[in-house]
């Protein structure tokens, strides 16, 4: 075709389009949603991505430099940005120390940095310190601990106050939104820290780590808070759980003029101390410089990180697919509308090549005014909503990226899919003969045989691909960005067997009306409708298709995923059970379960827990364990002995048999795993440590390692297993030389404690002891799975919104067809009824197929992350609510919908004879 005969046939397609403005605007609108989510999706991934720049000032702030000690005295490597990745070398057998290991060892940290850097820098000390409790209105909150001068801007931008003021006074705090959020207090309140309760700290200002935006912390001014907290641990007691790091780093401002490279950076790591320069970070040295590339031992699975990237694809590619299936439909319809224009354009003597173009032109119109709106839409709604964004994913943007080569891809991806859309449709209008054209008559033609054998084809052969990528493929390196081969044959043989389901679509529509004529006259007529007109039918089945099968995809490798780790999940007592851990004695900590108590009602009688420990000298001690195979994976804690008597049985073990009990009460060992116990039905304690007590005059050394049988019962009970190797009453560990190390108390009520309730009981057990810990078990808590939710949220709109699109353009494809029902005396609720059934129809067998579908690249996914290395099996689970939801009921409501919006009365029309 010539130039000028486009343009002719894109002006014909414009007018049309203006024309028929609710078709027009209806194709618009699919082209432009999948755009939409694309785009977004794009302007958030491009502004996440930091440069060098805004990377290196969330490590170092306002400062030209961050240096930590990682390992002084020992060689490290670390990649240019040493928060990206960093390692001590391990000497080799019988290698001296260097000098640089000699001096970073044995000099104090201040003295060594400030002799590596140029004269005349300043160093601002960044003081991490340790996780602990802050008293809210409902007991304790969680929080870890620093110190920093929010006024001084060299922690700007790795440290930014976002509201408020910088703590100014004495015992003033700053704090993250996320502290706000889970104590319940504001700024201005007062708060205590664990351990200081005589101390009141006034928040006067909010904080943020702009790339950890869900950091519970509280910030202290420097030398207030983290050298009481270590003064006030009580002797004898541990600290304080630390924070992320406990080693030494310091902030570098340098003076005019001085420069910092990584000749520099390598002379630190000799030391043992890593540095991140901001100059260094800015203009890296080669890839081949860097040590720490060639030899980092961390392996990571070149599949590992592409779950997002396979359900971001999979999810825009069915959006996409989608968008043609469901607009195709539409160019068809009108093109049937069309088809008296488009025949005296033939009689005329167009070519059928012109023919085709004015619909193709259609396509085009409508596509680049879907894509433009889209992408112009999908911008604003990003920048619109950024800071919400921000906050769901836990990092600030580096800056508002709108990179215009992506921007014009996906604009060009939905003009294309427009074109896609309508490319059948024309093809079909070009070969319409100028008779029928003009009578208004289309003849109905049998599926193609050739398609639905190769939908059947395509649909066992890639089950079959998917399944062998699965578990025959090895992972190795990425082949097509960071996809590997494994992940790449799962999905393509996924999309095989969804383009097989698509192919056999046209064919099943036809089968399901052959069922027509035992049916009553309303789902007689909407089922031949249905099955007469497949060119319109199928898409729309095959639309809802690929909507349900990308949800229940997702919904079952999430399910199962949830199932493999509920499986795993390693309980520390039975459910409901609450434990009081203290790990002390004395006068206060023998008043903790007294008052956890008198905060909780209702705990029911109480167990005394303890554990059995070897005193081989004075505080000298270890553990008592039994002598057996060990399955690390299924224990809560590390193996040893509990000493209690038969409520501990009861509340820690969850065992309530008589015979247990009675053994108990004459002192004998229960244990609970069979391979503890050998065949004389004894068991082995092992005792450690006694090979290194000081010796008195006359006493035999004895060894380091003694091996003790004992008369033990067993209990074959591998729940109870979990929780301890075996129980002992304390009462006959004297006679073994063995001794309780008291630990808590267990409780068992009948209903578990709130949450807020759980806050105030461990508030209250804080204030006798610091260091006491307040545990319910609750079971197993499956993470909310925001992106399964959506998915099942969008495959109900679309098949609703397919179901309802097809059946708005049989209604108004089938106008000649209601006016013969009118008539000839059909009932009003004929029309009705049409409708209704025909969206039932077409959202059924789509939910149906879709369902069936959606289940490979799901046992795909799974085979492959179960076939990894140290990974077990694949467990399979369905999510069972989501299918009935999506296969039972959406059909209803969609049918139920269609019927209660289709107007009763039937036009009448004239028909051409």
């Amino acid at each position: 075709m010539r130039f000028g005969a486009w343009k002719v046939a894109l002006r014909m397609a414009r007018r049309d389009a203006l024309r028929a403005k609710g078709r027009s605007a209806l194709i618009v609108a699919m082209i432009a949603l999948p755009v939409l989510g694309v785009t977004g999706a794009d302007v958030v991934h491009r502004s996440g991505q930091l440069s060098p720049a805004e990377r290196v000032e969330r490590v170092v702030g306002g400062a030209d430099a961050l240096v930590t000690a990682l390992n002084p005295g020992q060689a490290v490597e670390q990649a240019p940005v040493a928060e990206d990745g960093a390692f001590a070398v391990q000497p080799r057998p019988g290698q001296q120390p260097t000098p640089e290991q000699l001096k970073g060892a044995s000099t104090d940290p201040t003295v060594l940095v400030g002799s590596l850097l140029p004269p005349g820098s300043a160093l601002t000390p960044v003081r991490t310190g340790p996780e602990t409790g802050a008293s809210s209105p409902e007991g304790l909150v969680r929080t870890l601990t620093a110190e920093a001068d929010l006024g001084d801007p060299v922690w700007r931008g790795r440290v930014d106050l976002v509201k408020g003021r910088a703590p100014g006074a004495p015992h003033e705090l700053a704090v993250t939104q996320a502290f706000l959020d889970n104590s319940g207090l504001r700024l201005g309140s007062d708060t205590t820290v664990q351990g200081l309760e005589r101390t009141t700290f006034r928040i006067t200002g909010l904080v943020e780590h702009p790339d950890d935006l869900k950091r519970v912390e509280l910030i202290a001014r420097p030398g207030e808070l983290l050298d009481q907290l270590a003064a006030a641990a009580e002797p004898g007691q541990p600290a304080p759980e630390q924070g992320r790091t406990n080693r030494g780093s310091w902030l570098v401002h340098l003076p005019g003029g001085a420069a910092l490279d990584w000749a520099t950076v390598q002379s630190f790591n000799a030391h043992g101390y890593t540095l991140t320069a901001r100059a260094v970070a800015l203009d890296p040295p080669p890839y081949g410089a860097v040590p720490y590339y060639r030899d980092s031992t961390v392996y990571r699975d070149p599949a590992g990180g592409n779950s997002t990237k396979v359900v971001v694809a999979t999810v825009t590619g069915m959006g996409l697919l989608e968008v043609a299936l469901l607009a195709g439909p539409a160019f068809a319809v009108g093109a049937r509308r069309s088809r008296r224009q488009l025949a005296l354009l033939g009689a005329a003597g167009g070519r059928r090549t012109h023919i085709g173009a004015v619909v193709l032109g259609g396509g085009l119109v409508l596509g680049l005014a879907g894509a433009v709106l889209g992408v112009t839409v999908g911008t604003g709604l990003v920048a619109a909503l950024r800071s919400v964004i921000e906050e769901v994913g836990g990092a600030r943007f580096g800056h508002f990226a709108l990179p215009p080569v992506d921007l014009l891809a996906i604009a060009g991806i939905g003009v294309i899919t427009a074109l896609l859309a309508a490319a059948l449709p024309a093809w079909q209008a070009a070969r319409r003969s100028v008779t029928a054209g003009l009578t208004g008559r289309d003849t109905v033609r049998a599926p193609n045989r050739l398609v639905t054998v190769l939908g059947v084809a395509l649909l066992l052969g890639g089950g079959a691909i998917a399944m062998y990528g699965a578990g025959a493929v090895q992972r190795g390196a990425p082949v097509v960005s960071t996809y590997d081969a494994r992940t790449l044959t799962v999905l393509l043989g996924s999309v095989c067997a969804e383009l097989g389901l698509l192919a056999c679509t046209p064919l099943l529509v036809a089968l399901f009306g052959r069922f027509a004529g035992r049916l009553p006259l309303g789902p007689r007529l909407a089922l031949r409708d249905s099955a007469r007109n497949r060119s319109r039918t199928a898409p729309a089945v095959a639309a809802v298709m690929a909507a349900v099968a990308g949800a229940v995809a997702i919904g079952v490798y999430s399910t199962s995923t949830d199932a493999e780790n509920r499986r795993d999940y390693r309980p520390e007592a039975p459910y409901g059970a609450v434990q009081l851990l203290s790990h002390s004695s004395g006068p206060q900590t023998a008043q903790l379960p007294a008052e956890v108590e008198k905060q909780l009602t209702g705990l029911g009688p109480r167990a005394e827990l303890g554990q059995a420990v070897y005193k081989f000298c004075d505080n000298c001690s270890s553990d008592v364990t039994l002598k057996g195979p060990v399955d690390m994976h299924r224990l809560a804690d590390f193996p040893h002995i509990a000493t209690g008597d038969a409520t501990l049985l009861h509340n820690l073990f969850d065992v309530r048999d008589q015979a247990a009990e009675q053994a108990l009460a004459a002192g004998k060992l229960l244990v609970f795993d069979r391979s503890l116990i050998g065949a004389d039905g004894k068991a082995v304690l092992l005792l450690r440590g006694g090979g290194g007590a000081p010796l008195q005059p006359g006493q035999v050394p004895k060894p380091d390692l003694q091996e003790v049988p004992v008369d033990a019962v067993l209990v074959d009970n591998p729940d109870a297993a979990r929780y301890a190797q075996g129980l002992m009453p304390t009462g006959a560990l004297a006679k073994l030389g063995l001794a309780s190390a008291p630990q808590g108390a267990v409780w068992r009520p009948a209903t578990p404690p709130d949450r807020k309730a759980q806050q105030r009981a461990a508030a209250a057990a804080a204030r006798l002891n610091h260091h006491a810990e307040l545990n319910v078990e609750r079971g197993y808590q499956p993470k909310g799975d925001a992106l399964t939710l959506a998915l099942s949220g969008f495959a109900g709109l679309v098949v609703l919104g397919a179901a309802g699109i097809a059946t708005g353009l049989a209604a108004a494809d089938s106008r000649q067809d209601q006016a013969t029902l009118a008539a000839v005396g059909a009932p009003p609720r004929i029309r009705r009824t049409m409708a209704g059934l025909q969206c039932a129809l077409i959202a059924l067998l789509g939910a149906l197929l879709g369902a069936v579908n959606g289940f490979v690249p799901a046992v795909g996914l799974l085979k492959s992350r179960a076939s990894g290395f140290g990974s077990k099996g694949m467990l399979l689970a369905a999510p069972w609510g989501e299918l009935l939801l999506v296969v039972l009921v959406l059909p209803v409501v969609a049918g139920l919908l269609a019927a209660l919006f289709t107007r009763s009365k039937m036009p009448l029309g004239r028909r051409l004879s």
